[in-house]
């Protein structure tokens, strides 16, 4: 039997692969290439020696190079180098991760593209060597990183480096002189900016921040009336220790910070389970031989009612949830609520009369491990929701534009296409948010 099982499951297996394989050539025969590769890719996933699979896969990634560099092409000659360059830089870094080589055509146009491409980072790194703005050279090698290796232009980009640093300093000086113990935001940076660009800069030890908490004070107070011992009893424990989390994750929180942050969480939860025996008594009629009272020598068919009767368990439940959190943040209060109620009734018999259609039932209780689990994590996501946009309205709202970028970088952490936002890095640094954020893991 066991034989039998494993057999099954391997062929199971075996099935569902070749149909992932089959829908790879579809889609492949379609022109499809990116949609055949995944599920080529899934294939192997589930039979990593699946020959079809790998000449599938290996077939459809060829075709995405060649159709890349078909796009590469018409980007260059429609006049859009950068664009070109961006979309061959996608493509080496692919050919890397999936370890392929091209072959004839398509390494002639690759190489073509290439060089093309190397003319146009020479000239852009020129102009770029001449900003103002270090920190534009510095994002142009990052996001072409592929291209100028593959080009080996390292060494000809140093003599742009040097003037560039000079650039950074001057810009780190500045920074520095700004960022004093309460622009705790802006300290950082300037320390990530510094440290880039081999101009390391001493800061005196960080002090406490007022404006962020150290530490959560939660103070549960629970009411639960249960009909047994379950999982739903720890729910309400489980969900205090995750806003303690969401709280911990969050802008607020900081170790430096000075306040301490108290929340109120209030909760009643029910649920009551009654069950009542009862009798159920159903007629029937059935035919039966009777003696003839007139002719006892004759006998008659006669209808007869019938009662079956059999126990059945009827089941009452009363299930409710009340849940609310309270607290204070930045001088704004926050509090949120969840409320639901239900009464269910459900039963369950042994009784098995077909000629009646009476069949076993088994008594269909409510779900409620997933119905508390739904409102509590809707009071979590609700407190999520609450400390970002306290933030928003604290750091990116009225005060954007104050203390040399303290608040720029507080609102970029949660609103990075904040307007005001891109502008000032624009200004300082001639890059967007976004485009410093991969330089500096702001």
């Amino acid at each position: 039997m066991r034989k039998i099982f494993v057999l099954s499951v391997l062929t199971v297996a075996l099935c569902g692969c070749k149909s992932l394989v089959e829908k790879g050539h579809n889609l492949f025969e379609a022109g499809m290439y990116s949609q055949s590769a995944e599920y080529y890719e899934q294939a192997l996933v589930e039979d990593p020696h699946n020959i079809d699979a790998q000449k599938g896969l290996l077939q459809a990634r060829n075709k995405i190079l060649d159709k890349g560099l078909i796009d590469v092409r018409m980007l260059r000659l429609g006049g859009n180098p950068t664009g070109a360059a961006m979309k061959l830089e996608s493509l080496l870094r692919n050919q890397i991760e999936w370890q392929i080589e091209p072959l004839g055509p398509i390494a002639n146009t690759q190489n073509e593209e290439i060089e093309y491409a190397t003319l146009w980072l020479k000239q852009r790194a020129e102009q770029l060597g001449q900003s103002r703005f270090p920190d534009q050279f510095r994002f142009f090698e990052h996001r072409y990183s592929f291209l100028i290796g593959n080009a080996q232009l390292h060494n000809q980009f140093a003599i742009y480096r040097a003037p560039l640093q000079n650039k950074a300093h001057a810009l780190c000086t500045r920074m520095f002189t700004q960022a004093n113990n309460a622009r705790f935001y802006l300290r950082q940076f300037t320390e990530k900016y510094c440290m880039a660009w081999d101009l390391p800069q001493s800061f005196s030890p960080m002090t406490q921040d007022p404006s962020r908490y150290s530490s959560i004070t939660l103070t549960p107070r629970f009411k639960v009336n249960l009909h047994r011992t379950s999982r739903q009893a720890n729910s309400l424990q489980t969900a205090s220790s995750e806003l303690k989390q969401i709280f911990r994750e969050s802008l607020w929180y900081s170790p430096v910070g000075q306040q301490t942050f108290r929340l109120k969480f209030d909760a009643r939860l029910e649920h009551i389970r009654d069950a009542k025996l009862v009798n159920r008594q159903k007629h029937f009629t059935i035919v039966e031989e009777r003696r003839n009272p007139n002719d006892p020598s004759d006998k008659l068919d006669v209808e007869v009612k019938k009662a079956y009767n059999y126990p059945v368990t009827e089941f009452t439940e009363q299930f409710s949830v009340d849940a609310k959190y309270e607290g204070i943040i930045a001088a704004q209060p926050i509090e949120f609520r969840v409320d639901e109620s239900q009464t269910h009734y459900t039963q369950s018999h042994q009784a098995d009369f077909p000629q009646l259609k009476i069949k076993p039932v088994k008594a269909i209780f409510l779900d409620v491990d997933s119905k508390l689990d739904t409102q509590l994590d809707a009071l979590q996501q609700d407190f999520k929701s609450q400390l970002d946009r306290i933030w928003v309205e604290t750091h990116c709202n009225g005060l954007i534009g104050a203390h040399y970028g303290e608040y720029i970088l507080r609102c970029g952490k949660i609103s990075p296409q904040h307007e005001f936002v891109n502008s000032w890095f624009k200004k300082q640094f001639g890059l967007t948010y976004y485009e410093m954020a991969s330089l500096y893991a702001l």
